[in-house]
């Protein structure tokens, strides 16, 4: 439920409003003549990015070996250049 308070209030002790909003959550109802005006409620959290390929590939280890790898990739340069003269 939100809390009203008056504009003069709230100017004196924006600070310590504010910092209620963040640290609980709290709403308020800010009133002019007591007349609801605006509001001052917390801003929602972001959610989490997603991890591009780079950080989902992050201290994962490659399947084959370090010889393997350099194996395969001299087999690939070897047939990729085989009709070289």
């Amino acid at each position: 439920m939100s809390a009203s308070i008056a504009l003069a209030e709230a100017k004196a002790h924006l600070s310590s409003v504010i910092r209620r909003v963040d640290e609980t959550g709290a709403e308020f109802v800010v009133t002019v003549r007591n007349r609801p005006c605006a509001m001052i409620v917390p801003v929602p959290k972001p959610a989490p990015r997603k991890l591009k390929a780079a950080g989902a590939l992050a201290g994962k280890r490659p399947t084959a070996s370090r010889e393997t790898e350099k194996a395969a990739y001299r087999e690939a340069l070897e047939a990729k250049y085989v009709d070289l003269p």
